[in-house]
């Protein structure tokens, strides 16, 4: 026989049903009935039977709060770090494509509907050209500008990116080759190799930054990875807007010897190049007060300028202490710098013909009185130290007044310095192999190491898929410049 008891209590401010159903048997139930209200209270408060098919019962998750999710959100946040970032060709595979990979995973996370604009001299490289044609698969704007001379090695490459990307410019995603023997801007020039020597990459969105533009001095090559590079990652509505126009104006391929300008954003400015008269950087070390031991640090794949060798060999005189690093350099310019002076001349040091890893990057820093107060100065992009990035190449550089920036430029130039195993001499005869003043860098940068048998037509095989990622950091506080304007470059 079976006996079921019930209670009901009534709580303030609310009911409550209690039920408990306890089953016993006729013996227990007879028990019952002689003990009392003491029994049916114990009964009543016993434990109540699980449901048949569980063995707990289930506890409510408690209800996560706005200010909870919001906190999630957040967390999962990834900003592209504002900086520069550098290669060590000497290094593991990683490290010789710090910069490479780099963009990569920068183009890898750029989602649907966003833009990425790209301008390089040569574009040769299996591995970027999918990671682009794999963003327009998943209907990001791609849009790409190279220079003709893209085309005279590793052609496949370009077949495979005009096929995926298409080649008209009113379509949301293209490839376009500037004019042959001339820049998208820079006009032809007699006896002169004019061309586009750009190599930036701009995207409106890419993890969750807007407006990115990373400036390298290295292009979509074997380069990347055997020779030193470097490039620097803004996130600037301002100069994004100003690359975007200079970007576009290179698509209208429209000659133009006299393109240059320059846009400011805090310490930071962009200026783009060709210039027909005048020369920003020889400007800038016109305005370098030697008081105090300025220091002027200068990395060039070529360095064939005169205007600047002149104008360092003076700032050397006078007191500030210039170091060089140079791929090659020009006759004028070894002249100049190997001279004797006051205080020794500056300190060039050269990557000689044995050595296949060299400069590449493209850059200068200074360190101490400029224009009247101390400051700590970068200008880096694809501008070389010759007459051509000047006056017949488009080309882009970047003026940043950081004081952590330069610091990291000038931990990266003394590893480069310190590889270059040739010295130029202050002598009247030198060992130093120089070039023409009007010579061109050839920029022979052969292939990467991520493209294997097939090489130059990403159609053969997934070259570059084993290729490794490098972390992202997952914060952007390198990315807030001192309020303080940028020095002009352009006198």
């Amino acid at each position: 026989m079976e006996a079921a008891v019930r209670r009901f209590a009534i709580a303030s401010g609310g009911l409550i049903i209690v039920t408990a159903l306890v089953a016993v048997d006729a013996t227990t139930a007879s028990a019952a009935s002689g003990t009392g209200a003491g029994t049916r209270a114990a009964l009543v408060n016993a434990p109540a039977a699980a449901p048949q098919g569980r063995s707990t019962p289930l506890k409510p998750k408690p209800l996560k709060s706005k200010a909870t999710k919001r906190k999630a959100a957040k967390a999962k946040r990834y900003y592209v770090t504002q900086g520069p970032r550098f290669n060590l060709p000497t290094g593991n595979l990683k490290q010789q494509g710090a910069v490479d990979l780099y963009i990569k995973k920068l183009i890898r996370h750029s989602p649907k509907g966003s833009e990425i604009d790209v301008s390089l001299f040569r574009l040769q490289t299996e591995g970027m050209a999918k990671e682009l044609v794999r963003a327009q698969k998943r209907k990001v704007k791609v849009r790409v500008i190279v220079d003709s001379d893209s085309l005279g090695r590793r052609k496949g490459v370009y077949d495979y990116l005009r096929r995926h990307l298409g080649a008209n410019p009113r379509r949301s995603s293209w490839i376009l080759v500037c004019p042959k023997g001339r820049g998208c801007i820079a006009p032809k020039a007699k006896g002169e190799w004019s061309k586009n020597h750009n190599k930036f990459y701009a995207f409106s969105r890419t993890y969750d930054s807007r407006n990115v533009v990373v400036q390298t001095s290295g292009n979509a090559t074997g380069g990347m990875y055997n020779q030193y590079n470097d490039a620097y990652t803004l996130a600037d509505a301002k100069l994004y807007k100003a690359y975007r126009t200079y970007f576009y104006d290179l698509q209208k391929r429209r000659a133009n010897g006299n393109y240059y300008r320059t846009y400011r954003s805090g310490a930071r400015a962009a200026s783009y190049f060709p210039k027909a008269k005048g020369d920003p950087i020889a400007d800038a070390l016109d305005k370098v007060s030697c008081a105090g031991g300025t220091s002027i640090r200068l990395s060039s794949g070529m360095f064939t300028r005169t205007g600047v060798s002149t104008r360092l060999a003076g700032l050397d005189d006078a007191g500030c202490d210039v170091k060089i690093v140079s791929g090659t350099l020009g006759d004028s310019t070894a002249k100049v710098l190997s001279r004797s002076g006051p205080h020794g001349g500056p300190d060039v040091h050269v990557f000689t013909a044995q050595q296949s890893q060299r400069a590449h990057s493209k850059y200068l820093l200074i360190d101490g009185r400029y224009q009247g107060r101390d400051r700590k100065l970068v200008i880096t992009g694809s501008h070389s130290y010759t007459t051509d990035a000047l006056r017949h190449n488009d080309e882009a550089i970047v003026t940043l007044e950081q004081g952590s920036v330069h610091d990291a430029y000038a931990r990266n130039f003394a590893r480069v310095f310190g590889a270059a195993k040739g010295r130029l001499m202050i002598a009247p005869w030198s060992p130093t192999k120089t070039v023409p003043d009007n010579a061109t860098d050839p920029e022979d940068e052969g292939t990467p190491p991520s493209d294997g048998p097939g090489a130059g037509n990403p159609e053969s095989g997934a070259a570059g898929a084993g290729a490794p990622e490098l972390q992202l950091p997952a914060d952007d506080g390198a990315g807030a410049p001192p309020a303080a304007g940028p020095p002009s470059t352009d006198g």
